[in-house]
């Protein structure tokens, strides 16, 4: 008897059966997404921690630069009194050298004169050449990767200017100026508690469209956070409205009044 040598053809899939592996494939989908996202979220949670340390060892080469003195929440630095050279604004633009930022540090400098808009303060130092919070390559647009948290659910995109996710420990690091600073605190002499024991820096909503400084402007003061002594600080939990994250935490009355800008979102 003649057989064929032709191999036999298969049937192809049934509908059902095309119906069922991609349901299969859906719940596989379904499965795989959370555990995804929890990977990123991790991830991103490591690196907001990277920052934090990154924004540490900063501060203490700067101090370790500047013969001890740590940078100021907001001030002039590294001469307490109006001096050539030194830089005018908040703890994130005086460190910015120590976290390879040293051609934006240097883009801030107005020299000797300079009066507003670009340095809208001279009197502030004098008069001297000045790295300023005020000059257009730190005010307007000036976003260093180390400053920002890849899970400040408020940074959606449309930020146009200097805000940070970051804030600092206003009791470590003051204000300081001529006529109304509280002078340096010295590392580690002034950490009473230790290093280990000791805040410096902490993550902070970078924008929320609540109060008279609504964002962490991160060149000026808006990053200090000054908590009373002796009263325990409280953080309660405040929706932003126009849609913004509500994950923002509001200041109570046990947090100082001289504190700006959104509350941190977790302290660390």
């Amino acid at each position: 008897m003649f057989r064929s040598s032709l191999p036999r053809r298969r049937a192809a899939f049934t509908l059902i059966e095309l119906l069922v592996v991609i349901a299969i494939i859906a719940i596989l989908i379904g499965l795989l997404l959370p555990a995804v996202q929890k990977v990123r979220e991790a991830a991103a949670r490591m690196s907001c921690s990277n920052n934090i340390k990154q924004l540490s060892l900063a501060i203490i080469n700067a101090a370790d630069t500047n013969d001890g003195k740590l940078p100021p929440s907001v001030g002039l630095y590294p001469s307490g009194v109006p001096a050539e050279g030194n830089s005018d604004g908040s703890i994130f633009l005086h460190i910015l050298p120590y976290i390879e930022q040293g051609p934006m540090f240097k883009a801030s400098f107005e020299p000797a004169g300079s009066g507003p808009p670009l340095n809208e303060d001279p009197a502030r130092n004098g008069g001297f050449g000045t790295y300023t919070q005020w000059a257009p390559a730190i005010r307007d647009t000036a976003r260093p990767k180390v400053y920002l948290c890849p899970s400040d659910a408020s940074n959606n995109g449309d930020w146009n200017k200097a805000i940070a996710s970051y804030g600092v420990n206003g009791q470590i690091f003051n204000h300081v100026y001529k006529d109304w600073g509280r002078g340096y605190k010295k590392f580690p002499a002034s950490l009473r508690d230790g290093t280990s024991n000791t805040v410096f820096s902490f993550d902070k909503i970078g924008y929320c469209d609540v109060g008279p400084y609504e964002t962490n402007y991160w060149p000026d003061w808006d990053p200090s956070l000054t908590i009373r002594t002796g009263v325990p600080a409280t953080l309660q939990s405040r929706p932003c409205p126009s849609g913004r994250p509500s994950r923002i935490r509001a200041i109570t009355s046990s947090i100082n009044a001289m504190v700006q800008g959104p509350a941190p979102s977790t302290l660390q």
